[in-house]
């Protein structure tokens, strides 16, 4: 995964993904990059 071109909001998710103590999952990520979900990253 090149991690180089993210933005910072980007950044904190994916640790948070990779973190097995926190709650986020793959799902997050998706939702973030759904550009019909409120979570959404523009």
């Amino acid at each position: 995964m090149d991690t180089s071109n993210m933005t910072q909001e980007e950044l904190d998710l994916w640790s948070d993904i990779n973190n097995p103590n926190n709650d986020a999952d793959m799902d997050d990520w998706a939702d973030a990059h759904n550009p019909n979900n409120d979570d959404y990253l523009d």
